[in-house]
């Protein structure tokens, strides 16, 4: 409780007590409560402090924390120097030219991050990316990336040498890394959660916002995953993922209409008048009216990278092969 009392005042001296009852949905005086050790934290309120603030629940109960761990002054950058592979959706295969379960679109990148102390903003960070790869060349670039050991100028070197690389900085906040890209005809801007921890960060899943020229398979807005191993996963895995939404649609009242109307066309003892095509043409229509109907119902007009996501990444670190 000692340790609870000292990082929860941190925070309220942060964020304010209001702002802390407003973002977890409890009172100010069950915050106050809290505060004055009147009260122990319900397990309600850990989740929802972890969900608004992202702080390490473990952390915030059995370490003692300062102001410091809450704000972004003295944020350690240190933890994102690396590279990681990047997974996304290939989005020249736009909307009205992609088949079924077309897995293919899934496409991948490299993302480095490094000190480079040349560089006198965002404590020094120089972010180099690499997108429009096979997953056996990201493999293979990854390895290459690794094998040098931190040093700045061979990474910068290496994408230097590729006409479409990409270069910007890592930035960060208490909850959030912004990691900003751009080349000569693209730029594009990928946010993620920022884990509390100080340990190595391993990767993330976010979102990523890029309005490039022509229809080329570079990041739009959509999800992408950073990972800094290869997932051993099949990519259809790694596909639903990164998916806005995925229903479960439930057709059987449509299925039932639509069983009555070939019984009526095809199987009714009295003539139905209709030509071949005509029949056809009905059927035809009546399976496009059912597919447009729970396509629209089901319809997933936004996302969120929301804890469920983030397990379902989490999952694939933890399965990763390191060898």
């Amino acid at each position: 409780m000692d340790n609870f009392l000292n990082n929860l005042k941190c925070l309220t001296e942060v964020y304010s007590q209001k702002d802390v009852a407003q973002k977890t949905g409890f009172s100010a005086s069950s915050i106050n409560n809290y505060l004055s050790g009147k009260s122990q934290p319900s397990a309600s309120f850990l989740i929802k402090l972890k969900n608004a603030y992202n702080v390490d629940i473990d952390q915030f109960l059995t370490s003692k924390m300062d102001k410091d761990n809450f704000t972004s002054s003295n944020l350690n950058y240190g933890k994102f120097f690396g590279n990681y592979i990047v997974y996304y959706y290939n989005s020249s295969a736009y909307k009205g030219k992609v088949g079924s379960y077309n897995y293919d679109i899934l496409t991948f990148g490299l993302i480095s991050v490094i000190n480079d102390k040349d560089i006198s903003s965002s404590k020094g960070t120089l972010a180099g990316g690499l997108f429009m790869l096979t997953r056996m060349d990201a493999e293979k670039y990854l390895k290459t990336l690794d094998s040098f050991n931190g040093d700045t100028e061979k990474i910068k070197s290496f994408y230097s040498s590729f006409p479409n690389s990409y270069f910007g900085n890592l930035q960060q906040n208490a909850t959030q890394v912004f990691i900003s890209l751009k080349n000569n005809n693209d730029q594009c801007l990928i946010i993620l959660n920022n884990p509390p921890s100080s340990k190595k960060y391993r990767g993330g899943l976010g979102t990523v916002n890029s309005i490039s020229r022509g229809r080329e398979h570079v990041p739009c807005v959509q999800y992408i995953l950073l990972s800094n191993v290869s997932f051993k996963v099949p990519d259809g895995e790694i596909y639903n993922i990164l998916s806005l939404g995925v229903s479960n649609v439930n057709i059987k009242n449509e299925t039932k209409e639509l069983i009555e109307l070939i019984k009526n066309l095809y199987f009714n003892p009295k003539p139905t008048g209709l030509s071949e095509y005509q029949q056809r043409k009905i059927v035809e229509d009546s399976i496009e009216n059912i597919v447009q109907n729970a396509v629209d119902a089901n319809l997933f007009r936004f996302a969120k990278v929301s804890n469920m996501e983030d397990d379902q990444y989490y999952r694939l670190i933890k399965d990763a092969d390191y060898e």
